[in-house]
């Protein structure tokens, strides 16, 4: 070696006979380095090099695990991540396990349920898509409200009276009573109708029928109209006609049944509203069905003349000492033009019929002339009816057509 470079060497090597070799800090292999990044870390601590007893020891060693733990958690929320990625030193776990889950002021005996910590979610990288989100679980439907508990009680001041039957008197006779077996026990169970109306005071009787009470069925009713009880009357003794029509002679049965009948039907007539059936233009009328009519009823202008048809039914007749029947009416006859002007009107009062048999229905003609002025187009024959001894009103129309002369 050269002579010249040997100064140079010593100068290298007394650093290293002063400090020794430990005081040269060589840079580690590249195997060896820390690659951990400058905010995962862990910062410097300062070290108390003091002597201290085991205890002291053990409690600073606690100490820092848990200063550590809470230094990661506190990074661990600036970046966002969950607690349960951090893992715990394996001296201080079961240390901050029971600081989570130490007790309150109210202390607890059962012991709280350890929470499972969720699963983090992976980070999405640049040009990665973000997982999908998992479907979220639907709740239970909520069971609708159950009422309970209703109570029911009287409005204020309504009195409730439960009559209890065959209550227990003292030295009161008392008798239970038996099913009835027949239609007759039943309805000498039934009590007296109070206040009835009339439909069920004539079911009453038509029952009283049926069982053969002729007697009871044949009783007046009560609260009703003389017209109700007539008809109920002629119903009744119709029934009982019929219903005896098998004894004996059955075609004097069947006469008996016929006149009540017509009795019935007559009391049916003075309930019922008056009736005109038929109103014909005719040219002459004989008798009761017996007429011509005018088919079409067309008549020349300047005059003429036709006679009206009118049927009447459903009247009230009234017999009288004589042994007669009477009937009375009014008549009005009006022509009408077809805007509903009146042309004519001609009054007929106390039209009266007398007979002695009792009739069920009857015919009135009457003449009418037609005025000259009439000028052609169509028209109207209206006739108005007045029952004056039953109060009943009925009306009926006929068209006809006034014709130019030819």
């Amino acid at each position: 070696m050269d002579a010249g470079y040997t100064p140079r060497w010593g100068l290298l090597l007394l650093p290293v006979l002063a400090l020794g070799c430990e005081g040269i800090a060589w840079p580690p292999p590249a195997a060896h380095r820390d690659t951990t990044p400058a905010q995962d870390q862990e910062p410097p601590q300062v070290v108390d090099g003091s002597p201290a007893s085991s205890d002291s020891n053990e409690a600073s060693g606690i100490d820092g695990a848990i200063a550590k733990y809470i230094k990661r958690m506190e990074g661990a929320v600036g970046h966002g991540d969950r607690r349960a990625a951090l893992p715990l030193p394996a001296d201080s776990a079961q240390v901050v396990a029971d600081l989570e889950f130490a007790p309150t002021s109210q202390p607890s005996t059962a012991q709280p349920a350890r929470v499972e910590p969720e699963p983090l979610a992976p980070k999405a990288t640049a040009g990665t898509e973000p997982p999908a989100a998992a479907p979220a679980t639907p709740s239970a439907p909520l069971a609708p409200p159950v009422l309970a508990d209703v109570a029911v009680h009287a409005a204020p001041g309504f009195e409730v009276t439960r009559a209890e039957p065959g209550a227990a008197e003292v030295n009161t006779a008392l008798r239970a009573r038996s099913a009835p077996t027949s239609l007759r026990e039943f309805l000498d169970q039934v009590p007296p109708p109070d206040q009835a109306s009339f439909r069920e005071q004539l079911d009453l009787c038509v029952l009283r029928v049926i069982a053969g009470q002729y007697e009871q069925a044949r009783a007046p009713l009560s609260l009703v109209t003389a017209e109700q009880q007539e008809l109920a009357s002629r119903f009744v003794e119709a029934l009982i006609a019929i219903r005896e029509g098998h004894m004996g002679d059955l075609s004097a049965a069947a006469s008996a049944a016929a006149q009540e009948l017509a009795k019935l039907q007559e009391s049916l007539r003075r309930l019922s509203d008056l009736n005109v059936p038929v109103l014909k233009i005719c040219s002459a009328v004989r008798s009761y069905g017996q007429y011509d009519v005018i088919d079409p009823p067309r008549f020349v202008a300047g005059g003429g003349e036709f006679v009206l048809y009118c049927e009447l039914r459903d009247f009230v007749s009234e017999k009288r000492a004589d042994d007669y029947y009477y009937t009375k009416f009014d008549l009005t006859t009006t022509l009408l033009t077809r805007s509903g002007d009146s042309v004519l009107e001609v009054k007929d009062t106390d039209i009266t019929d007398r007979c002695r048999n009792l009739r069920h229905d009857c015919f009135i003609p009457r003449l009418v002339r037609l005025p000259a002025t009439l000028s052609p187009g169509p028209y109207v024959a209206k006739i108005t009816v007045v029952d004056k001894l039953g109060q009943k009103v009925a009306e009926s129309r006929a068209p006809f057509q006034i014709v130019a002369r030819p």
